[in-house]
């Protein structure tokens, strides 16, 4: 979408640069703080799917977009110049010093917010991006609890009905890094024994997964029980037709909170304390920090017990998807 699209100025703009999960995780926030303002989001083209259902959301631009990148060059361009300062307010969430320099070249109240806590401290993602919101003063006075907005949000998205007297259990056992994984194999006897207990189960895998793929078609699961898309919007289809979803700390997992649906999160190096996703239904694995550190963001993955992932049974992720 051009940036011109839509004449009706909004109150802010939002950039975010991030991926998947961190951009979930700061528009729960952007939602409840800036309830009663009208947005444009700039963030990567795929994850526009998801801004539809924000309702105060007015227009998207991908982030490669020229008015964007157009930035980052030397001169000062007026078309871009005059598009930013249309925007009492331009929020970015990014790390790069850069990005905020350059902006601010252009507009006078562009604040740059962190996307998530220092890798010490231990604070849930959204937590941290409120705080710093109020430390910024950008906070708008909401009545509504934080609790209470998300069960609200949650209820606006609902399951299509589907005439089937099996349950469905969506898997995806993927993640942006393989060292954030429940084993495979541990999914595929998930898989066979909620097939057992008559549940309908089916399979999601990003683009790039096609060795998983092949571990699980050699395990005998049927190839049309399995999409593979890096298509938001495929996904999002393929969870509105799911009873549950079970994964990995993944940005796919924060969606599926973010939807409103029942949903067990498998938690192995990565700090649950700071990355569970944020949802009414949502439950984790384990539910606390209580087998081993968490590792994942401080870059020590040199163990070879995987003490976080062996103490989680397939039995147990079965209790989770049953209560």
């Amino acid at each position: 979408m051009h940036p011109n699209s839509n004449n009706a100025k909004a109150d802010v703009l939002i950039i975010h640069t991030g991926a998947l999960g961190d951009v979930i995780c700061a528009l729960t926030v952007i939602e409840y703080i800036f309830l009663q303002k009208t947005l444009d989001f700039c963030c990567q083209g795929h994850i526009a799917p998801i801004l539809k259902h924000v309702p105060n959301i007015r227009n998207f631009f991908d982030i490669n977009h020229s008015m964007m990148t157009s930035v980052f060059l030397s001169d000062m361009y007026p078309a871009v110049e005059n598009w930013l300062r249309e925007y009492p307010l331009v929020l970015l969430f990014s790390f790069s010093k850069d990005w905020e320099d350059r902006l601010s070249k252009y507009h006078c109240n562009a604040v740059r917010i962190p996307p998530r806590p220092p890798v010490d401290e231990i604070i849930h993602t959204t937590q941290f991006i409120m705080d710093t919101l109020k430390r910024q003063k950008l906070v708008s006075k909401n009545n509504l609890r934080f609790q209470d907005f998300i069960l609200q949000k949650n209820n606006q998205f609902n399951k299509m009905a589907i005439s089937s007297k099996w349950k469905t259990v969506c898997l995806h056992p993927g993640s942006g890094s393989s060292f954030k994984n429940w084993p495979l194999l541990k999914y595929v006897s998930l898989s066979k024994q909620l097939k057992l207990m008559k549940y309908s189960v089916g399979w999601i895998l990003g683009p790039a997964e096609n060795k998983m793929l092949n571990l699980l078609i050699q395990h005998n699961v049927n190839r049309d029980d399995i999409i593979q898309t890096n298509s938001i919007q495929t996904i999002m289809h393929y969870l509105s037709l799911s009873d549950h979803f079970v994964g990995n700390d993944s940005g796919i997992s924060h969606l599926a909170a973010y939807l409103g649906m029942d949903s067990t999160v498998i938690f192995g190096p990565s700090d649950l304390r700071r990355w569970h996703p944020i949802g009414a239904r949502v439950k984790t694995k384990p539910e606390d920090v209580t087998i081993c550190s968490p590792c994942f963001e401080k870059g020590v993955r040199q163990c070879d017990h995987k003490k976080c992932f062996n103490s989680i049974s397939v039995s147990q992720v079965i209790e989770q998807v049953e209560s």
